[in-house]
């Protein structure tokens, strides 16, 4: 069961560094586009579909890691100043739901891609690609966020800390 855990909590890890990767790749092949295009070279012909895809690539890799290190998205001002037994239970809750809510949408995206891919489904643009992909990157990081959510929900026992200190 530990080396299980060790595992996953090396691919959080390798998944945020890929996604880095892959917008520093995104990032490189903008600035080889913009380059060809003003000096009469021949641009990257799916240098568009090729950044949006990279964004969204980037985007799941990185969600489960923020979610991990409290980098998602958490406003605590007015939960600190509640009562110990009211903020560990709207605690509780602030997890739950949003573990809930990337569950759903994990199936959901899960769903999708399945389809897609049994339907043969192609995403035409510059270049052709398949239509589960977006679909089964979504799947991916939802459900990577929600394990994530259900990690912080069964292992958090203490009351959330202020990010600032006062709760401001």
């Amino acid at each position: 069961m530990r080396a299980l855990l060790r595992a996953y909590e090396w691919l959080i890890v390798a998944l945020a560094v890929l996604g880095g990767a892959i917008l520093l790749g995104a990032t490189v092949l903008i600035i080889v586009d913009v380059v060809a295009r003003n000096t009469a070279l021949p641009p990257v012909r799916a240098a568009s579909a090729l950044v949006e895809y990279a964004m969204l690539a980037a985007t799941a890799f990185g969600a489960p890691w923020l979610v991990r290190r409290g980098g998602h998205v958490a406003i605590d001002s007015f939960v600190v100043r509640l009562p110990a037994g009211a903020r560990f239970m709207v605690s509780r809750a602030t997890l739950a739901l949003p573990l809930a809510i990337a569950a759903f949408l994990a199936w959901r995206a899960g769903v999708i891609a399945v389809e897609a891919a049994m339907r043969g489904a192609v995403d035409i643009r510059s270049i052709d690609l398949p239509g589960w992909l977006a679909p089964a990157l979504l799947a991916l990081a939802l459900g990577l966020c929600a394990t994530e959510f259900l990690r912080l929900l069964v292992l958090r026992r203490e009351l959330p800390r202020s990010a600032h200190g006062s709760g401001a």
